[in-house]
């Protein structure tokens, strides 16, 4: 009996844990379908004139499933996007204390929409609702993703909360000296501001929801159910009871039932797949071979290198991680400096920025703003911040002499073009098919992954386990994004309700304020977030506020959607939150002073180009103009 009694926790761990991976590959599975749908869709269509009537209806629904499903697996591996700029410092027996509060945060958020969610699915069976649109099906199947995807997340959590006591009771936990061990201190803390937070509710709801949500993110609870239960503690006290919460599910499936973010998981997985079979390396070596008559040409070729996978990927982190692990070492043994090889590295990776950008895409569904447009804004301000890098590396490396000169044949350019040239054609079919109205760019998503696929058999780099693990890390990736939507959404739709946006342009139109020193504080306003928060937390928080502002300020909402873009690019190379100085790190096990003091010059020029969009706002506006988007 004791020997089961041993045993069977770590069975029933064991059963959740493999549940999660299984629900998380079919996850990706069904948006691999999705994507290769997509992109026959698109093809049919244009070529062929034999537009389909099922597709579009199958792949939200898709979409809808997806994130949900995956959340568990994202759960699992640690993988939900946090702020931990502060959670990281503390000794791991607090942080296992402080992960148990933040685990029953998480089922406020998780048990809401799983509850009200079984509502909504048991109406729709008993009412014979049924789904709009082409294809026609049930509506309690698409509600269904709330009480199964629900149930096994709080068993996935309930699994952690069990080995975290585990790992308690066994005191191996390593420990510090000073407050990050004063576990009474510190949780102590974190429950007075949490109460602080639901107080202000009552007196200023705005500026209470905000705080809440700050605090329970500085916490280390995950971004979506920081947002998720401030969304729901504004909903329940500033509207009254639970009778309110019923509109969590159907914010949720509104938020995800759209095709303008289906783009996002299925960039993400062509991302994944490019980075997976070896595109960055044969890139980086194209780019190297090519810039070397260039002084501090590897340097220089690790900036277009970068920029050139960002164009791929979408996101800032994964070209730093994939680049970096190929371009510092190579840099270091050629003798450039430490500075400059990371710089080109964490400062060169502009995903979010180059399209097709996932902040992008979040922005233009924030905004209702055409993605094609928001793509092609952003070509030139990337291209004129991409010289700007480019410039200061030669100059760097000329007055350092510090870099090893090589050169090499047109035999050489030949051989590395005629390796790379799948990979290179990639930006050119993607964004040329997005730019000439061939594909939208949900399409263009779907493309990608066929095309990855398609250059990987021809690598010979994808076999079906691999594809499967490629599959696994594209659901944690397109999950862990769309959740953090989700609970943005349940925020945002609070502040729609407060008139939050109305209140503030009022105000502002009647005070008088210069619009010059409007902009300013919004600009001072964004520094500020990024040293705390990520870009995308960043986006899904004050755009809702603030893009309803700028047109009273004078500046077109596609401008700002791009100057955004580049002070959440700034805000990846400033601490304490600086996710590519991280990555670097990871990558050389460097300390972070010389890896920010490398990055620093790239963060002032990023700032320069946001001034300077602002001043000239025409970099932005003339190619969506040429290109009638």
């Amino acid at each position: 009996m004791k020997v089961e009694e041993r045993t069977l926790p770590k069975t029933l761990s064991l059963i959740v844990d493999n549940v999660s991976v299984t629900l998380g590959i079919i996850a990706g599975l069904a948006m691999l379908v999705v994507a290769i749908s997509t992109a026959y869709e698109a093809i049919a269509r244009r070529i062929f004139n034999r537009a389909t009537t099922w597709i579009f209806s199958v792949s939200l629904f898709v979409m809808v499933w997806f994130p949900l499903l995956a959340a568990p697996l994202v759960t699992k591996e640690g993988r939900q996007i946090k702020v931990d700029f502060l959670f990281s410092r503390l000794s791991e027996r607090v942080q296992a204390r402080l992960n148990i509060i933040n685990y029953f945060f998480s089922f406020v958020f998780i048990i809401t929409l799983g509850y009200f969610g079984l509502e909504k699915c048991i109406e729709a069976h008993t009412c014979d609702i049924t789904s709009t649109g082409l294809l026609l099906y049930p509506q309690w199947l698409l509600d269904l993703v709330f009480p199964v995807t629900t149930v096994w997340l709080c068993l996935q959590i309930a699994k952690l909360i069990y080995t975290e006591i585990a790992h308690l009771r066994k005191n191996k936990l390593a420990a510090k000296v000073g407050w990050e061990e004063n576990s009474t201190l510190v949780l102590s803390l974190f429950i007075c501001l949490i109460a602080l937070g639901v107080f202000l509710i009552f007196v200023k709801p705005v500026a209470g929801i905000i705080f809440l949500a700050l605090c329970l993110m500085i916490g280390g609870l995950p971004v979506t159910f920081a947002l998720g239960c401030s969304g729901i503690a504004g909903l329940f006290i500033v509207y009254g009871g639970f009778i309110n919460l019923s509109m969590i599910p159907v914010i949720v499936e509104k938020t995800l039932h759209n095709f303008v973010l289906l783009a996002i998981p299925m960039f993400i997985m062509g991302g994944v797949i490019l980075d997976k079979i070896g595109v960055g390396r044969r890139i980086f070596d194209f780019a190297s071979i090519w810039l070397n008559v260039l002084p501090g040409g590897l340097a220089v070729a690790t900036v277009i290198a970068c920029a050139l996978f960002s164009a791929m990927i979408g996101v800032s982190t994964a070209v730093a991680a994939a680049i970096g692990l190929i371009a510092i070492p190579s840099l270091l043994s050629r003798g450039y400096t430490k500075e400059i090889a990371y710089g080109s590295v964490a400062g060169g990776a502009l995903g979010i920025l180059i399209p097709p950008s996932a902040g992008l895409i979040v922005y233009g569904f924030l905004t209702n703003s055409s993605v094609g447009a928001l793509f092609a804004a952003a070509f030139l301000p990337a291209l004129i911040i991409i010289l700007m890098f480019s410039c200061y590396v030669v100059v760097r490396c000329l007055l350092d002499g510090r870099y090893e000169k090589r050169s090499f044949t047109w035999k050489d350019r030949i051989i590395s073009l005629k390796t790379s040239c799948l990979g290179l054609s990639v930006p050119i079919l993607i964004l040329g098919g997005i730019y000439s109205g061939f594909f939208t760019p949900t399409e263009a998503a779907g493309v990608l992954v066929v095309y990855s696929v398609v250059i990987g058999l021809i690598y010979k780099k994808i076999n079906l386990k691999q594809l499967l693990l490629m599959l696994k890390e594209s659901a944690l990736f397109g999950s862990a994004v769309l959740m953090i939507m989700v609970g943005a959404m349940v925020v945002a739709h609070l502040v729609v309700r407060l008139q939050v946006a109305t209140g503030l342009t009022e105000y502002i139109a009647t005070a008088g304020i210069p619009n010059w020193l409007a902009l300013g504080i919004i600009m001072i306003l964004y520094l500020i977030l990024g040293m705390f928060l990520d870009g995308m937390s960043i986006t899904v928080l004050t755009v809702p506020v603030l893009f309803p502002l700028m047109p009273a300020l004078g500046v077109d909402v596609i401008v700002f959607g791009v100057f955004l873009m580049i002070f959440i690019e700034t805000s990846l190379l400033t601490p304490p939150v600086g996710v590519n100085l991280f990555m670097v790190q990871a990558i050389t096990g460097d300390k972070l002073w010389p890896i920010l003091k490398g990055n620093a010059p790239f963060a002032v020029m990023l700032f320069l180009g946001a001034i300077l969009l602002l001043m000239f706002p025409e970099m932005a506006l003339w190619l969506p103009k040429i290109l009638g988007l």
